[in-house]
């Protein structure tokens, strides 16, 4: 089995962006805006196109039925932010702070997470096609019910994190790591590279009731 190659694309975000108020949003569909380090507490039925969103604020928001493609949301503060029916297509999440966030139902398609913290943030029955996380914290996440393909983790920590039914195809796990993970039977059909596959022995002994030593 050869490892993944692809990556994801980069968003096709409008060369030229048009400022828009926050108020106009929601039930709207608006493309090419530039709402870089705008507020962003509240949104419904929001579709955003080829836009900006950098450093934006949606800190303890909550968001509704909002669906952002080729965007950018790199910088952003989404912590404990709670959005239900989340889309994200060919959207980059860069050092966007994810902590607490309650994210369930998401659909990421084509999405790339790079040094995102996302620590006891959950993603319960979130579903996950063709995405990289690179170097994201996840620890004490929940995952569970989440659905993973085509996706890549590399240099990510889920410690702690819950897997309990969730449902892998062609997904890796490079250089992650994985202790106290609850749920591993999740990660069946992943591939880990051979260090990360050793972190997990002391959870799979636990779930399996065998005693080591």
């Amino acid at each position: 089995m050869s490892r993944r190659t692809w990556e994801v694309p980069e968003p096709d975000v409008a060369r030229h962006l048009v400022p828009v108020r926050p108020a106009d949003l929601s039930s709207a569909t608006v493309d090419g805006a530039d709402l870089a380090g705008t507020d962003l507490p509240e949104l419904v039925q929001a579709q955003i196109e080829g836009s900006s969103l950098e450093r934006a604020r949606a800190g303890g928001g909550h968001w509704r039925r909002v669906t952002l493609v080729d965007c950018r949301l790199d910088g952003a503060d989404l912590a404990n932010l709670r959005a239900e029916e989340l889309t994200l297509m060919r959207t980059s999440l860069r050092e966007v702070r994810l902590v607490g966030a309650q994210l369930p139902g998401a659909r990421l398609r084509a999405v790339r997470l790079a040094g995102c913290l996302a620590r006891l943030s959950s993603w319960r029955g979130a579903r996950l096609q063709q995405v990289v996380l690179q170097g994201c914290d996840l620890t004490e996440a929940d995952l569970t019910g989440a659905e993973l393909t085509d996706v890549v983790l590399r240099d990510c920590v889920l410690s702690g994190a819950q897997l309990g039914g969730m449902r892998c195809e062609r997904v890796e796990l490079r250089g992650c790591r994985l202790d106290g993970v609850s749920g591993v039977a999740g990660l069946r059909g992943a591939r880990a590279a051979e260090e990360d596959a050793y972190a997990l022995l002391p959870a799979m002994a636990r779930e399996l009731g065998i005693t080591i030593g």
